[in-house]
């Protein structure tokens, strides 16, 4: 079976690109007899290093897409028309979009499948775009995708639940496969090793306590609740050390951020310099920032998955996440779930979490019982089984 991959959002550092590294890598280890062939835009081939088995065919475009197709961004008629030429050379048995944000469209005759990691741009779209124009665009290209996909992915039940009823898909005609930790999180499964020097990287001591966040500095991902949770717990003399790291790319992300609002809230919370912006963070240094935290959030009001919850349940964080969306469905009992509406119930969660070691010691075990059950050779195995249904 001859497989093309849309790749065009492959270096994005957020979860759509991660689930496109991960899941493609998965793809080609598994060695099972299907040819791969990967569409990327001239940008993003010229930084990129893909998988050497699989064939790489280059779209001529003048911007690359993860650029262009974010929320204040729009592909060009000329990039789209080079893409769906790319792919209209090749004889396929089927082509695969890991991601409706690159999405382009692709003549008729090849089975497509499309990926929806989630429909937080349709149930939210206030708190993900910043305009009528770019929500239009959004719901052009959403509709578009839907009309053409033979078959529709997602990452959770939730969000299968979520398509289904926004767009009228038949259930099924939408499959889910799961997403997992990549390797350099999965390492730290049981080690409890620290390295100092990444948490000084970061702007953290050694042994400093904190409470940590890994995701989008986006409106949607609720910052301004856990903000205020903390400074309420802040007023507790037996936690005024503690610090809270948000970590995410607030100065290079091309998707909408509330950086700004939130500054200005901790100042006036009068938190100062106890709340801390370290930006990107790459994955070798990642692994230690989960691995020394008190408690990680996740205090989001949808997500799709919520993949840095199983990142940082393989490094034997505890996990505190709202309990809306999949996170219920992710967590699985395995952490505390609190109203993302509700400052005082995130609140609570952190003061128990943080007062007693004993309940936080059971809660980074069940962590790492829980993150035992996602793994991208799974994902892979069922998007393999997805291939092949469609081109039947």
């Amino acid at each position: 079976m001859r497989v093309g991959i849309d790749v065009t959002c492959w270096c994005n550092q957020r979860g759509f690109g991660r689930f496109t590294r991960e899941l493609v890598t998965a793809l080609v280890n598994l060695t099972s007899g299907e040819e791969y062939v990967l569409f990327a835009d001239r940008q993003t081939a010229e930084i990129t290093e893909f998988p050497e088995s699989c064939r790489v065919v280059i779209g001529e475009t003048s911007a690359a897409a993860v650029e262009a197709a974010s929320a204040d961004g729009r592909r060009s008629v000329r990039d789209v028309l080079a893409m769906r030429r790319v792919v209209r050379r090749e004889q396929l048995d089927v082509m695969f979009f890991p991601a409706v944000y690159s999405y382009f469209p692709i003549a008729a005759g090849v089975p497509c499948i499309v990926t929806f990691h989630d429909v937080i741009a349709e149930t939210l779209p206030r708190l993900v775009f910043r305009s009528w124009r770019s929500r239009l665009f959004w719901q052009l290209k959403s509709r578009l995708a839907v009309r053409r996909a033979d078959m529709l992915v997602t990452v959770s039940q939730a969000s299968k639940k979520g398509l289904v009823s926004h767009f009228g898909r038949s259930p099924d005609r939408v499959a889910v496969i799961t997403e997992a930790p990549a390797s350099s999180f999965t390492r730290a499964i049981g080690s409890g090793k620290v390295d100092d020097g990444a948490l000084r990287r970061h702007g953290l001591e050694p042994d400093e306590r904190y409470i940590l966040y890994v995701g989008g500095i986006s409106p949607h991902k609720n910052l301004d609740t856990l903000i205020k949770a903390f400074a309420e717990i802040h007023q507790d003399t037996r936690l005024e050390d503690v610090r809270l790291i948000l970590v995410g790319d607030w100065a290079g992300d091309s998707f909408h951020t509330c950086y700004e609002e939130l500054c200005i809230l901790i100042e006036r919370q009068g938190l100062g310099e106890t709340v801390h912006f370290p930006g990107f963070v790459p994955d070798e240094d990642l692994v230690h920032l989960y691995s020394a935290c008190q408690a990680f959030v996740l205090p989001s009001y949808l997500e799709g998955f919520g993949l840095p919850v199983v990142e940082a349940m393989a490094c034997g964080a505890p996990v505190i996440t709202s309990n809306v969306g999949s996170l219920p469905e992710i967590v699985d009992g395995a952490g505390e779930l609190f109203d993302p509406y509700e400052v005082t119930a995130l609140a609570d969660c952190l003061k128990r979490v943080l007062g007693d070691s004993s309940y936080r010691r059971e809660l980074q075990t069940r962590s790492r019982q829980r993150v035992q059950d996602f793994s991208w050779e799974m994902a892979a195995r069922q998007m393999r089984s997805i291939f092949e249904t469609v081109k039947a």
